[in-house]
């Protein structure tokens, strides 16, 4: 008797496939400290108002992550470890991500889900598996949150072998994870798969209500205002060829320079794009199977629905009236990806450096980030 339950038990419950991931790298940056000499107060004193990142290594990301089906019908995975992008730090373990589907049919699923969420190409992807060693600077912004939970609705469906369509339809929590009249994150997302190989569209569109730093001044609490994003790209990869390149835009950010006289962060707007590429070179190596040369330009107008203003820097305490009439961080990335085996294994040289500025920002120092990462 006991068998044959665990005979029926094992035929509707697989056993889960387990995949691991580790990211290790080291880091150094290229600047110098950007120090002003303010004699605005009785003497004169130094102040230091951007200060160089220390070299370190660091554990990238670290996970184990199980998935698999119950009765064929039933979808789960879950998700277990650090990344720096969760704020794991030391031996602190996070709940990455976790999803429980129930699957109408193969080709769709509805269910609840925390993880990565479908806001073009670049946000919907694991940050692992981006070509450059790290997403563009922008997608903090636009993003919203990372790893958010709600209910998500997903459907893959291929016309041809070409051709096909990927979509997913959210209703998520708010960054604060307040009720769903405080504040609410909701978004669609579309990828479509052309008939040409290897190349495919998408497009996105997220409509928000959170805290964007507003205070009601009747009551002194925090206003839970509406806010937009939206964004669309192209993403070609096919043989040893890949290229991809996103615009985003959006209304009501938070943390701005911009003073809220002259635009409050809920009526602030921004847009951002990137462009990538990279060809793969085979080497008919076994211990170098392939190497692959990339580069990254990516742009960022923090405040594109803003004119041109005088701005007194808070951290100077000097009253020199900056005129502020570009508002856009330009920054390039080239690097190199070593294939260590066929496919999980790389080693990893990325380049970062600001090509602009905005006239209220300081330029940030370069980085070169030294990765190797494996998984199975």
């Amino acid at each position: 008797m006991v068998l044959i339950f665990q005979t029926i038990l094992f035929a509707e419950f697989e056993l889960p496939e387990i995949h691991t991931n580790i990211v290790i790298q080291a880091e150094s940056y290229f600047g110098n400290n950007d120090v002003v000499q303010d004699s605005s107060w009785s003497g004169n004193f130094e102040n230091t108002i951007y200060t160089v990142p220390v070299n370190k290594f660091v554990v990238r990301s670290a996970t184990i992550e199980a998935k698999g089906m119950f009765k064929e019908k039933i979808e789960y995975n879950m998700e277990i470890g650090m990344a720096t992008c969760k704020g794991g730090l030391g031996i602190n373990i996070l709940l990455m991500e976790a999803g429980l589907f129930y699957k109408p049919y193969e080709f769709m699923k509805i269910g609840f889900m925390k993880g990565h969420i479908m806001r073009g190409f670049e946000m919907h992807d694991e940050c692992v598996e981006v070509l450059t060693a790290e997403k563009p600077y922008f997608l903090g912004a636009f993003k919203n949150q990372c790893h958010p939970t709600g209910l998500i609705f997903e459907a893959d469906y291929n016309f041809t072998e070409t051709m096909g369509f990927e979509t997913q339809i959210g209703i998520l929590n708010g960054p604060q994870e307040m009720s769903f009249d405080t504040e609410y994150d909701r978004n669609i997302g579309l990828i479509f798969r052309t008939p040409l190989p290897g190349l495919a569209i998408s497009g996105y569109f997220n409509k928000i209500k959170q805290d964007f730093g507003n205070i009601n001044p009747v009551t002194n609490e925090p206003l839970y205002e509406k806010g937009y994003r939206y964004g669309f790209g192209t993403n070609f990869d096919f043989n040893n060829i890949f290229v991809r390149g996103e615009y985003f835009a959006g209304k009501g950010f938070g943390g701005s320079l911009v003073p809220d006289s002259l635009k409050s962060a809920n009526n602030l707007k921004m847009n951002a794009f990137y462009i990538e590429g990279a060809y793969t070179i085979k080497t008919n190596s076994e211990k170098i199977p392939y190497i692959q040369p990339y580069v990254m330009y990516q742009s960022w107008n923090k405040a594109s629905n803003v004119r041109a203003f005088y701005w007194d820097n808070p951290a100077t305490f000097i009253d020199d009236n900056i005129l502020c009439k570009n508002f856009v961080s330009n920054y390039f990335t080239t690097g190199i990806t070593f294939g260590l085996d066929e496919e999980h294994t790389k080693l990893k040289f990325d380049y970062e450096f600001p090509v602009t500025a905005p006239d209220n920002e300081l330029k940030k120092a370069g980085r070169l980030i030294a990765r190797l990462q494996t998984g199975f």
